[in-house]
């Protein structure tokens, strides 16, 4: 189940990814930073809502499907690739936005969805 689920979190990224990438422009890779941003949102709701009621539920939610919609890997891999074209800034501001922007999110989240339940 968690390998279905993460299939699926797969196939919501591949559908994300490429509706970003129809409307920005440029090399910055914009589509990955916001899905790994929107990722940290959605653990942390997973986090308040489903962890302390539904440990199975958290595990397909978390691992499976955030698992493979978030994409840390190819984050990293867009760094380099910044590096590697000589886009120095670019690739220092978006290695810091990479781990800063879904953390933040992730405390937002924490917060916010704290409060609501």
């Amino acid at each position: 189940m968690v390998s279905l689920c993460g299939g699926l979190g797969a196939v919501a990224r591949f559908v994300v990814d490429t509706l970003i990438k129809r409307v920005s422009t440029g090399f910055f890779p914009w589509s990955t930073l916001f899905i790994n941003t929107l990722a940290g949102f959605l653990f942390a709701a997973c986090v308040i809502y489903l962890r302390s009621y539904d440990l199975n539920m958290y595990v397909l939610a978390t691992s499976g499907f955030l698992g493979g919609f978030s994409t840390f890997s190819t984050a990293m891999n867009e760094i380099i690739s910044l590096a590697r074209a000589r886009h120095f800034v670019d690739c220092l501001v978006y290695a810091v936005w990479c781990i800063g922007l879904p953390v933040c999110a992730v405390l937002v989240g924490v917060a916010l969805f704290g409060a609501l339940a």
